[in-house]
């Protein structure tokens, strides 16, 4: 192969790569991977006899979830608060997205100290759907104020995983019924925290890349 036809080397750039995994929104990122994650266990768990493909929700059934949910819940509001602590972005709406995560904590507990057994599947769900559109509609709103182009689309997402957890929070079907609903709802909602992730990401610049001004 002749020197024309050869590939050119370049360097990997460690902090060049370093800058963009600060600048990265991993606070959206966990939420969008935890999204992901429940709606296709949710949609896979078998409705009657069955505690799920993976065997970690500890009943059968839609009841095994709502179980299950409370733990999932604080694994997920723990790293998403790192994520914010650690990424180099701006937040969004300021100090809102790390109270959004730390209520997802205490929902968390709320539920391991008994709150989700008082829950049925369409209520957890509901509830679940109503506070990731919720985010949603906070992403969708930094992202105005930042002047994106396209925000009103995240707030168009926000507003279908609304719309589909009320329906079938609203909905007298038996509850192997609802199970679809509620997993494309966290579908979509994964969705639209990808979409935010990708929207807010930043390049973070090293300090001794900053200008300095000259002295006269």
């Amino acid at each position: 192969m002749t020197e024309e036809y050869m590939p050119e080397y370049h360097e990997f750039d460690k902090q060049a790569f370093a800058g963009k995994l600060k600048g990265a929104k991993w606070s959206l990122i966990v939420m969008a991977v935890f999204c992901f994650a429940w709606a296709a266990y949710t949609f896979v768990t078998a409705p009657f006899g069955g505690a799920g493909v993976f065997m970690i929700t500890p009943e059968e059934g839609p009841a095994g979830l709502v179980a299950a949910l409370p733990l999932c819940l604080i694994l997920t509001g723990l790293v998403s608060f790192l994520g914010t602590v650690l990424s180099r972005t701006a937040w969004v709406l300021g100090w809102t997205e790390p109270i959004a995560n730390i209520v997802l904590i205490a929902a968390g507990l709320w539920g391991l100290w008994g709150g989700a057994s008082t829950l049925s599947f369409g209520a957890a769900y509901t509830v679940l759907g109503v506070y990731l559109a919720l985010y949603i509609a906070l992403v969708a709103l930094e992202l105005n104020r930042r002047g994106a182009d396209r925000w009103h689309i995240e707030l168009i997402v926000a507003a279908v995983v609304w719309a589909i957890v009320l329906v079938n929070g609203l909905n007298h079907a038996p509850v192997n019924e609802l199970v679809p609903a509620a997993s494309l709802a966290l579908f979509i909602a994964a969705w639209g925290f990808v979409y935010g992730a990708i929207a807010l990401n930043g390049t973070v610049q090293a300090e001794e890349e900053a200008p300095v001004a000259e002295v006269a």
